[in-house]
């Protein structure tokens, strides 16, 4: 069995990845000035009996249009987030965020 660690592309360094799928959405906004896309990649489904998933990948530039198959590498980011229930009780979580390498 292959390693898709081994696979061709770029090198991978502590918390990145490779997202590839096809873009679904693409939608833009500023954050302290600056524009950012984010763009919804839906990932095939690991066989027949499974859903697609779907990841969200923050960029500085458009990485294609609805429709394309993109392959992107990226940072695996995130940052801390807590809520709490109708009880009071406090959920600590975590919202992960996928940047692209660019």
């Amino acid at each position: 069995m292959s390693d898709p660690t081994q696979a061709a592309g770029p090198k991978l360094s502590m918390n990145q990845a490779v997202i590839t799928g096809r873009i679904d959405a693409v939608r833009s906004f500023e954050v302290q000035g600056k524009r950012v896309f984010e763009t919804r990649v839906m990932q095939a489904a690991p066989d027949q009996f499974s859903s697609p998933t779907a990841v969200a990948v923050q960029s500085s530039m458009k990485l294609g249009a609805s429709g394309d198959d993109v392959k992107v590498h990226v940072q695996v980011m995130g940052y801390r987030d807590s809520y709490k229930t109708r009880e009071g009780e406090v959920i600590h979580t975590a919202r992960n965020v996928l940047r692209a390498v660019e």
